[in-house]
């Protein structure tokens, strides 16, 4: 059975056919694997993982200063997730989704300038790394474990610090950790 990171990445390769070189894209293969535990649609794991794909690619582009181009590039994985939202045909998935998408961009806007408490941070990062899998999962996986959802994205926070947290230093993000399994321990 093919992946859905496999998948994702033959349909970027397809949208990008033609185009030479351009900074890589990262799929986040911790997302992709969870997602293809779960006996949900295809276009769901899809839409969660493109989504995610683009909205990684352009907090990459903003810190690292890139191409132009690798912007057009997150663009244009932004418009693929809309084209397999339509074809998911779910409009309570895709209100759910794009509501997520606004209400992420927020978050890591106010942590870009620097208007999150540090003792909040735990708690806002968890929900940037957390939304479109739990929206995902809770309407088409009801019964999924978020606990153990969290407890997975924080392990790959860990080992690969999103690019919209590269201006923490270590100990900053040492904390953000601790705050973020605290929360889920309580949970």
């Amino acid at each position: 059975m093919e992946t859905t990171v496999n998948l994702l990445e033959k349909q970027i390769s397809n949208r990008l056919h033609g185009v030479n070189h351009f900074e890589s894209i990262y799929i986040n293969p911790v997302l992709g694997e969870m997602l293809d535990s779960f006996d949900i649609p295809k276009e769901a794991k899809l839409a969660c993982l493109t989504i995610d794909t683009a909205m990684r690619h352009l907090d990459a582009v903003e810190s690292t200063l890139t191409s132009k181009q690798s912007i057009l590039i997150g663009d244009l994985l932004s418009a693929h997730f809309y084209t397999i939202l339509a074809q998911l045909n779910d409009p309570i998935f895709q209100k759910e989704i794009s509501t997520a998408i606004v209400k992420i961009n927020e978050i890591k806007s106010s942590i870009h300038n620097d208007e999150i408490p540090k003792a909040q941070m735990g708690h806002k990062i968890l929900l940037a790394e957390n939304t479109f899998p739990s929206i995902t999962l809770k309407r088409y996986a009801p019964n999924f474990n978020k606990q153990a959802l969290n407890r997975l994205l924080l392990e790959h926070i860990q080992q690969k610090r999103p690019a919209y947290l590269n201006k923490y230093s270590n100990e900053d993000m040492q904390l953000f950790i601790s705050n973020i399994k605290t929360e889920i321990d309580d949970k």
